[in-house]
């Protein structure tokens, strides 16, 4: 019942492209000028790819087709709304870095910056790497890929988002504690603060551990890694305890147990169950002072 004629903007046109997938419908148009209109007219229509070969206009759904644009001679492809400006990759370009994994498609472009358009014009892409020795673009489905960032001399990756700024949570760090496990992926970094870089560049990443030896820095998905006491440097909790009003004296929460440490005192073994991801009750032992952390209210069977 309503529509849109007005004169048809063909400036989000890109030749020699295809948009794969994400079809909602097909029809034969006399031109591209028709194409545009179709989708228009069409609920749902953010895209489009236009075969100048045998005029078939296809409607998609989805900015860039389901995967993104491929080169295809004969093609062109148009988002229904586009941005054209230029684009800087002075801010978020990682040089020497590859993010593996999680592609959407691959198609060869000669900078950074033509690279950052094709992903700007994918709906699911929201990062990339371009090798330099072929000049080939991958786009990325996540921030740093599928795991995080990879040295990789010739490579040059960068989140379409971005966290530049100064490292201001190291409060957060827990000097001497490992927390194994829920491993994203390991790089060698310099210093704390360029691993708490490589972690915001991650997707997944909310914790890390580096070991100050050899400069290696494991990047993690759970806060305290898979069971450990220790948490991310995203995140941590270094409130005064002031819950001790929960102690259950002369009890035992047996079961459920995540992992056990000695603590000086009740107080430290409160502060390792908040820096653990799936702690939710502790057990603590005078006679050794032994922290048991829990991963069940009340062990696994109850209080005895």
């Amino acid at each position: 019942m309503e529509c849109d004629r007005s004169e048809v903007d063909l400036s989000c046109q890109r030749e020699g492209v295809n948009f794969a997938g994400a079809d909602i419908g097909n029809m034969i148009a006399v031109d591209i000028e028709a194409c545009v209109i179709f989708c228009r007219d069409t609920e749902g229509c953010v895209s489009f790819s236009y075969n100048e070969v045998n005029n078939y206009c296809y409607l998609k759904n989805m900015r860039g087709g389901a995967r993104g644009p491929t080169a295809y001679v004969g093609i062109t492809s148009m988002n229904m709304e586009c941005q054209n400006s230029r684009i800087s990759t002075a801010e978020c370009l990682r040089e020497d870095q590859n993010f593996p994994g999680a592609d959407l498609v691959s198609i060869k472009e000669d900078t950074p910056e033509g690279c950052a358009k094709h992903c700007r014009d994918t709906e699911a892409c929201v990062a990339f790497s371009h090798r330099e020795s072929d000049n080939l673009c991958f786009l990325k489905s996540k921030r740093g890929g599928a795991s995080g960032p990879v040295l990789t001399v010739g490579v040059n990756s960068m989140n379409m988002e971005c966290d530049n700024s100064a490292v201001t949570n190291l409060d957060c760090a827990r000097e001497d504690w490992n927390f194994p496990g829920a491993d994203l992926r390991y790089i060698q970094t310099d210093d704390l603060e360029e691993c708490v870089r490589y972690c915001r560049d991650t997707e997944e990443c909310v914790a890390f551990s580096i070991n100050n030896a050899n400069g290696y820095c494991y990047l993690k998905r759970m806060r305290g890694g898979s069971v450990g006491p220790t948490p991310a440097a995203n995140y941590c909790d270094n409130s005064d305890v002031d819950n001790l009003d929960c102690i259950r004296e002369g009890f035992n929460f047996p079961g459920a147990d995540l992992r056990n440490l000695i603590v000086a005192d009740e107080r430290e073994c409160v502060k390792h169950c908040r820096d653990t991801q799936d702690c939710v009750a502790l057990t603590f032992r005078e006679s050794d002072n032994r922290c048991y952390l829990k991963s069940k209210q009340g062990g696994s069977v109850g209080p005895y």
